[in-house]
């Protein structure tokens, strides 16, 4: 049987101390980066099987920044992104510093002061910003992830929802239960995944030869301050059915609606995005797409560690499923003569 190999045969075989060996070997500090990686690499060559790879263990210094409009929405989308990314820093013993950017700061492209002064190893990004900010963000320094949104003017990895297969897939649902009188909701200059949810919708629709009315293309929010209001105005001759790009904005036009006497699902259907806590105090209860925050957050942090590891690695998007959950908002026009 061969001779287990120890942290002193490293240690003689270098001619360094064992106390060196143990503080590379597990990530600790007090030696030069030269020496960690030759006994690091020493050490896999004889064999010790206790070896760690260089970045494994470390105790890595994270960022999250996040739109003040997107983190203290009402549907709780990406504090429970957070909540997540949070509780998986905790376990693998990184620090995670989060940074709420108001409208003041996003305009003017201020970075707070803390993200200029340390360094960060990572910067999670979540939720999409104007094109100033995310340079100013670029500029700095550690890994970058995006979280929900990708830009093609920035070389970052993304951790998004296959928004516009699911697009695509709500609006043939509401095609295949007999509606032909589609609108949306949602500007589609806000964010790439109200864009790409959009441009599934225009899919289905062509595909299937029905009508693109830009009367029915509809906005009710504030792409800077994530306002809703329900003054702006709706449609004379309405559609029989409406795709919202979110749960709150399918709250928003629901109460529009009803303003108007209109009967939801009866006289028009409303089908959403992310399945939070709104769909369930809707009366009818909100038809919706399940996003699973988890699931992004999980991968962000994965895919973050596989970044600072790998620097030179091509960019990724990776592109996560989603669910649609079935409740009362839709109504089967199929049955009606």
């Amino acid at each position: 049987m061969a001779k287990k190999v120890t942290m002193q045969d490293i240690a003689d075989k270098i001619g360094v101390t064992k106390v060196s060996v143990s503080k590379a070997i597990n990530n600790q500090p007090g030696i030069g980066e030269n020496l960690r990686e030759q006994i690091l690499k020493t050490a896999k060559q004889m064999g010790y099987i206790k070896v760690k790879h260089a970045g494994e263990g470390r105790n890595y210094n994270l960022a999250l920044v996040c739109a003040k409009r997107f983190f203290l929405e009402d549907e709780t989308f990406y504090t429970t992104i957070y909540y997540y990314i949070n509780k998986r820093c905790a376990e693998k013993g990184f620090s995670l510093s989060c940074f709420v950017i108001n409208e003041r700061e996003e305009l003017s492209a201020q970075l707070p002061p803390q993200l200029l002064t340390e360094s960060f190893d990572g910067i999670f990004i979540a939720g999409e910003f104007c094109k100033e900010f995310l340079l100013r963000l670029d500029n700095i320094g550690g890994v970058k992830i995006a979280i929900d949104f990708y830009s093609p003017d920035f070389n970052m990895d993304s951790v998004v929802v296959d928004n516009f297969y699911t697009g695509l897939t709500v609006t043939n649902y509401l095609i295949h239960k007999g509606h032909t009188r589609i609108g949306f909701v949602g500007n589609i200059q806000d964010t790439s995944s109200i864009c790409d949810r959009y441009f599934g919708y225009l899919k289905a629709l062509m595909l299937s030869n029905l009508p693109v009315r830009d009367d029915w293309h509809i906005a009710n929010n504030d792409y800077l301050t994530g306002f809703y209001s329900s003054k702006g105005p709706l449609p004379g001759d309405l559609p029989t059915a409406f795709i919202c790009h979110c749960d709150k904005a399918a709250l928003i036009l629901s109460q529009q609606l009803k303003a108007r006497d209109v009967r939801i699902p009866e006289d028009v259907s409303i089908i959403s995005f992310d399945n939070t806590s709104i769909c369930n105090l809707l009366n009818p209860k909100l038809t919706s797409v399940e996003i699973d925050r988890k699931q992004i957050a999980y991968c962000s942090i994965d895919q973050m560690i596989h970044r600072i590891q790998h620097p030179d690695a091509l960019p990724q998007k990776i592109y996560l499923g989603s669910e649609l959950i079935e409740r009362d908002s839709v109504f089967d026009r199929t049955n009606l003569d």
